[in-house]
């Protein structure tokens, strides 16, 4: 790793945390273990912090040497004039605008050296003050690499490269004209599905079709119900699918809002870390375990509610589920159970749609059910009672600055999150017709009754970090083959275009150090040394 250096802005609190985030990221890349990365962070965005709060500006240089990352601190500005005394919990100097902002509670200084191996502060009045600490490193475990159920049809691929930009986790390639997938950094989200014109990236069933039966348990998510247009409630589907001649139907409402339940009693009552992560969505407990490992210990002990429902409901009959996306998908046909066969929501509405039409007059429509209706989720278990308790969090992007302030240390005020890579959650994967605003209003407006079955489930095993972005097994060579991918990645033009295939630079050098594509695959590329003498 080069030497990592950032200018500090005295009063730039927009730019707060930029430098140590670079920091966080070096380590993540060498395999360094979660609980380091996180004690580097909190110190580092501490020590950035103070020079934005007390200084005139300053600079932040990291750097890893003989298994230690090294981090220095210097700024300009009034200097402190008692170091014992800056180093007591509770005192601060901060101005009035740092309190406002959040900032300012006086557990810096403390807080550094709480988090540091090796920690040395001087200061000179009226000059300014220099700060260093040192953290000894260990390499995280590898746990394999990842599965997903995103399937390629590579003779379909255009190369607009539209997946290269949208993954959130840069597992996407397009090298010598065909699409791969990097599957240990794949979180298993439809991010990449969403984006292709062409259905190269699309996810399969266990079937191709509902063949429904006496023994079929049927299990399918709110948003299958509500693709069918104006007029056609919920209420109505199910009763078309029951008639069709399965033996149950169960729709997973039910064991979200279990799940929600049990996850607000875990945070009021068991939960160490907060604030506490549902696991609702398993693309969201990918991505932390893959991108966010340090914020591991924020995720709730349960499964999803679909799983829930797979584990309570197995032995009854035929499974059947309807699965949303790759993830739910990866879930059901991963358990440790049985799986269950998995159809996909197009053929749900194939089954459904012929009935449809055969008993067009007698539809209920949801926009004019009763005003004296009893909402069927109306009671303790209810998402929308709770909502006040929840943050809901939709978009990849959104979750990603959610959990970045986390990790970050800036989201104390919340208690409980649901965290969705989908817009609109459930509603919004890319395998479902309905603009995901229509389908959500048209089911709050009218959802079937609740499921007497339903209910938590606790986790069997507990979450772990997945191998990620780690370049070697052994943390000396992953060290040497950072330095090499930095050195590489500026002879490259740092446009982070994607035209190579890479989703950026940085991702391009990478791949070249690890053999997954040849030295001159930028196009842009300047010539070797080019570099060195701008």
């Amino acid at each position: 790793m080069r030497t990592v250096c950032r200018q500090i802005q005295g009063g730039g609190y927009e730019e707060g945390g930029a430098a140590s985030r670079l920091v966080k990221e070096q380590l993540k890349r060498i395999g360094a273990d979660p609980a380091v990365v996180r004690r580097a962070m909190i110190a580092a965005y501490e020590a950035e912090m103070n020079v934005v709060i007390h200084s005139h500006g300053g600079e932040l240089r990291a750097w890893l040497e003989d298994d230690c990352l090294h981090v220095e601190v210097t700024d300009t500005g009034p200097g402190i004039p008692n170091i014992d005394q800056a180093m007591s919990p509770g005192y601060s100097t901060a101005s009035a605008k740092a309190r406002e902002l959040g900032f300012g509670a006086g557990m810096g200084l403390p807080n550094i050296r709480k988090n540091t191996d090796e920690f040395a502060i001087e200061s000179k009045v009226g000059e300014g003050t220099r700060l260093s600490f040192t953290i000894g490193l260990k390499p995280q475990a590898l746990y394999g690499s990842g599965r997903n159920s995103i399937r390629i049809a590579a003779e379909k691929c255009r190369q607009s490269l539209r997946c290269v930009h949208a993954c959130p986790t840069q597992a996407v390639r397009v090298f010598r004209g065909k699409p791969d997938i990097l599957d240990y950094l794949c979180i298993d989200c439809s991010a990449c599905i969403a984006v292709c014109p062409s259905g190269t990236l699309h996810v399969t069933g266990t079937a191709a079709e509902l063949k429904p039966g006496a023994d079929t348990v049927l299990v399918v998510p709110p948003a299958a119900l509500v693709q069918f247009g104006p007029g056609v409630s919920a209420e109505r589907v199910l009763r078309e699918a029951a008639a069709l001649g399965v033996g149950e139907v169960h729709v997973t409402a039910a064991w979200d809002a279990a799940l929600q339940q049990a996850v607000l009693e875990y945070a009021a009552s068991e939960a160490s870390s907060r604030p506490v992560i549902s696991p609702v969505c398993p693309a969201i407990v990918n991505l932390v375990e893959t991108r966010f490992p340090s914020l591991i210990s924020h995720l709730a002990p349960f499964v999803a509610g679909f799983e829930a429902a797979h584990r309570v409901l197995n032995g009854r009959g035929a499974l059947v589920f309807v699965a949303l996306c790759p993830c739910q998908r990866t879930a059901l046909t991963g358990a440790d159970s049985a799986a269950p066969e998995v159809i996909l929501p197009a053929a749900f509405s194939a089954a459904i749609f012929p009935r449809l039409k055969s008993s067009a007059g007698a539809r209920t429509c949801p926009e004019t059910a009763a005003a004296g209706d009893e909402s069927p989720l109306g009671d303790a278990t209810d998402p929308r009672v709770m909502r006040s308790e929840v943050l809901r969090v939709g978009g990849l992007q959104h979750v990603i600055n959610v959990l970045e302030a986390i990790e970050n240390g800036l989201a104390g005020d919340l208690s409980v999150l649901e965290l969705y890579a989908c817009d609109q959650g459930c509603f919004g994967p890319p395998l479902l017709a309905s603009d995901p605003h229509l389908a959500l209003w048209r089911w709050e407006a009218a959802p079937p009754p609740p499921d007497p079955e339903a209910r938590a489930v606790r986790r069997a095993a507990a979450f772990a970090p997945r191998r990620g972005l780690r370049l070697d097994e052994d943390m000396r060579k992953a060290i040497q083959k950072l330095a090499r991918i930095d050195k590489l990645q500026r002879s490259l033009p740092g446009s982070d275009c994607g035209i190579c295939g890479a989703p950026s630079c940085a991702a391009l050098a990478e791949d070249t150090v690890l053999g997954r594509v040849a030295a001159d695959a930028c196009p842009r590329q300047r010539p070797t040394g080019e570099e060195d003498t701008k």
